[in-house]
């Protein structure tokens, strides 16, 4: 049970000692007088009394806390969290998903209102964290998948105040995200070898076009990762001091890196660097994000082949599974950490690959089988 005791050489006399009902470690508190100290004593009892004899000690637990709003949370989250983060995307993803939060949920809301709360959301009454889904998704325009996102850093927010004492009750729980049967299918292009042909073959399209197209092939780099002018992250422009033309090489920002990462690159895309730069474009890429998406959108419309820039990340990709059948290598050659995401975004299992694993089983099997 919990215990007091008085203590020397503290600015805080008394001490009360308890286990914590959600992780059932012991914890400490420090207080000024025996009063405080005694009060503290006889709450942690009851709570301990309560959840022995399987009664609600998560309500009288939620009782004896102040009532702590939204804007509180993400004020503390900002002030001890963010601050030491290092990588401004994270930092800057995390401010979004907080300001959605607040289109929904207001910072003035009190946390401990929000999973009861009900509110009509476009002629439907709903509850709690249904309420911030159904405004995303019919309100704001969001895909079930984005919000799946924003839900995933939400709870870890709230679970972060929860570990931190903030809050005394689970704001969220995992089952306030969507699940699987929920959420549409990922779909996305696979490229066959016919319109990989017709695409690079096409009469229709001049050489810049295709020279941007093969670019984006071979390296499967992000948009983000090339384009030369971003006005909100300068700080991933690519510029001709990040091109080494004598060793094949870029120095690119990618993904949740910190620092710019040296990268191998075909000597077919140094060629048409190097034809560029003599052509005294200021930039490796001489654009903006929106000139690059308007180039494939016509690309597109010559070719009638429907695809984006990252499906063309997408083709290096599924070009290297198909020929590889190795999953990490495809990953690691589009600078991804993640297989799985790779596998379920990217470039999934292919027939070719499904084909020689059957044929391998096929032969392992009848070697066996035949054995004397």
């Amino acid at each position: 049970m919990a215990s007091m005791k008085k203590v020397k050489g503290r600015k805080k006399l008394y001490r009360v000692q308890y286990k914590c009902p959600h992780t059932n470690k012991w914890k400490q508190q420090y207080h000024d007088n025996k009063d405080d100290a005694v009060i503290a004593l006889s709450h942690w009892q009851q709570v301990q009394l309560f959840k022995k004899n399987n009664m609600d000690w998560e309500s009288l637990l939620h009782k004896q806390q102040a009532p702590i709003t939204v804007g509180e949370v993400f004020t503390a989250f900002t002030n001890n969290v963010l601050s030491t983060m290092t990588n401004v995307d994270t930092k800057a993803k995390y401010n979004v998903v907080m300001n959605s939060c607040r289109k929904v949920f207001p910072d003035e809301t009190f946390v401990s209102d929000i999973r009861t709360m009900k509110k009509d959301v476009v002629g439907m009454e709903v509850t709690g964290w249904i309420i911030y889904k159904r405004e995303m998704e019919l309100v704001h325009g969001r895909s079930r998948r984005g919000i799946d996102s924003y839900l995933r850093d939400i709870l870890h927010i709230f679970n972060w105040a929860f570990e931190e004492e903030l809050i005394h009750k689970l704001v969220m729980k995992k089952s306030d995200r969507y699940k699987d049967t929920e959420l549409k299918p990922i779909v996305y292009k696979t490229w066959s070898d016919e319109e990989i042909h017709a695409l690079f073959n096409h009469a229709g399209l001049d050489d810049f076009q295709k020279d941007i197209m093969w670019l984006f092939a071979v390296l499967g780099s992000r948009a983000n990762e090339l384009t030369g002018y971003q006005r909100t992250k300068p700080y991933k422009e690519l510029h001709w001091e990040h091109v080494n033309l004598e060793n094949n090489t870029l120095q690119l920002l990618q993904k949740r890196r910190q620092i710019r990462e040296t990268v191998d690159v075909h000597p077919s895309v140094m060629v048409i660097l190097k034809k560029w730069k003599e052509r005294g474009h200021k930039r490796p890429l001489d654009m903006k994000y929106k000139a690059l998406n308007k180039i494939m959108h016509e690309i597109a419309a010559i070719t009638g082949i429907e695809f984006t820039c990252h499906d063309l990340r997408r083709m290096k990709a599924q070009v290297l599974r198909n020929e590889t059948h190795d999953l990490p290598q495809a990953s690691r050659s589009i600078g991804d950490k993640s297989d799985a995401v790779v596998d379920n975004h990217y470039a999934g299992i292919s027939i070719a690959e499904q084909r020689t694993t059957n044929n391998q089983v096929h032969d392992s099997l009848t070697s066996i089988i035949s054995k004397n």
